[in-house]
């Protein structure tokens, strides 16, 4: 099997080879940075790690369709407006007023200051910026692009906006909670045209090349709960999301994959009503367990991550029972990709990731 077939296999919880290797979603900066001080080669980044660690190979086609942030064409111009030795304060590309450290940002999140919407209003003066015909949103080697994913042996993949996240993106948590209560029109007429964006989008794309999956960004849950209530997401979300998941399925593309940070056990059941097929990354941390997830719903998902990576940061005897304690079942009842539970920080060394994923590939592929 090729790296592509096996992922759709993975994911359709039919039986593979091996085991579909993509054993960290992503590597920090800084990781790499300390890895480099422990022997990892110069050439290696945290865009091209794959190779070198002989993972299987997964591309996403380059866009501007919003992945962790609003897709806007264009994007708002970056402002400063405030900066000192430890911080800086800008308007950034996605409208959003930020506060961000200087140094390493990755390493912590913003402070968000003043989103772009606040009123319907906010929300028809940017309508513009999220045109779901405009071909910039495309790069400028798109054909030549397309000519490559025809004879691709990997998984191609797409990324959006989900319908929690765009909305929260817009407007910020605090104020999407206060509209769904006082302006509920507000949502509906964002999430009309979330709808008719991607709707657009997906078609532009399908024209030229059906990809192997979508992915949809959502991170809408925190360490013990989700930050909508099921009762809500049903209501304004949920009818959106169904229609467009329907709509992707329609245009032949064989894999759908939600990916939220957090505890969202409570929204499992409205994903898998929407047409979800698969969720990631599964965080430990926040009470997600891979195994008592598999148990309440078989076959009806398929998951990637739940491999707890602070696990790595302690000991290789750790590792070990982390690996013994979720892969026999994952592995024995299928539709698993084994992954980290988020992108690998820096307090893991380049001695115990080589350990974890030795030992993860010794694990039979049932």
């Amino acid at each position: 099997m090729n790296a592509r077939e096996r992922f759709i296999a993975t994911i359709k919880f039919e039986k593979t080879d091996r085991l579909f290797r993509w054993e960290s979603v992503w590597i920090w900066p800084t990781t790499i940075a300390r890895w480099k001080s422990e022997g990892l080669p110069d050439w290696v980044n945290d865009k091209n790690y794959y190779q070198y660690f002989e993972m299987d190979k997964v591309e996403f086609i380059p866009n501007l369709s919003g992945w962790g942030g609003t897709p806007f064409y264009p994007l708002f111009e970056r402002r400063i407006i405030h900066e000192d030795d430890q911080h800086i304060t800008a308007i950034c590309e996605d409208g959003i007023t930020k506060r961000n450290k200087r140094i390493d940002p990755e390493t912590s999140m913003p402070q968000f200051l003043k989103f772009p919407v606040e009123t319907l209003d906010d929300f028809k003066a940017i309508e513009w910026r999220l045109n779901p015909q405009s071909k910039e949103r495309l790069p400028v080697n798109w054909e030549t692009l397309c000519e490559t994913y025809k004879h691709r042996d990997y998984p191609l993949g797409l990324h959006i906006s989900g319908s929690y996240a765009h909305p929260r993106n817009l407007m910020g948590d605090e104020n999407l909670m206060y509209a769904l209560y006082d302006e509920p029109e507000l949502i509906h007429a964002i999430l009309v045209q979330w709808l008719e964006l991607y709707k657009g989008y997906i078609t532009m794309i399908c024209n030229d090349v059906i990809p192997d999956f979508v992915m949809i960004f959502e991170d809408m849950a925190y360490r013990n709960a989700s930050l909508i209530s099921p009762e809500m997401f049903r209501e304004f979300m949920l009818p959106y999301l169904t229609e467009l998941i329907s709509f992707i399925k329609n245009k032949g593309i064989p894999c759908v994959i939600l990916d939220s940070d957090g505890n969202i056990n409570e929204l499992i059941p409205l994903f898998l009503e929407a047409g979800v097929e698969a969720i990631y990354p599964f965080e430990v941390q926040a009470g997600m367990d891979i195994v008592e997830t598999r148990k309440k719903y078989g076959d009806k998902l398929a998951i990637i991550g739940g491999i707890d990576k602070y696990r790595l940061s302690i000991s290789n005897s750790e590792i070990d029972i982390e690996l013994e304690k979720r892969l026999p079942y994952m592995l024995e009842t299928k539709g698993y990709l084994p992954m980290l539970d988020h992108s690998c920080p820096p307090n893991v060394s380049l001695d115990a990731f080589n350990y974890y994923i030795k030992k993860l590939r010794s694990y039979p592929c049932i």
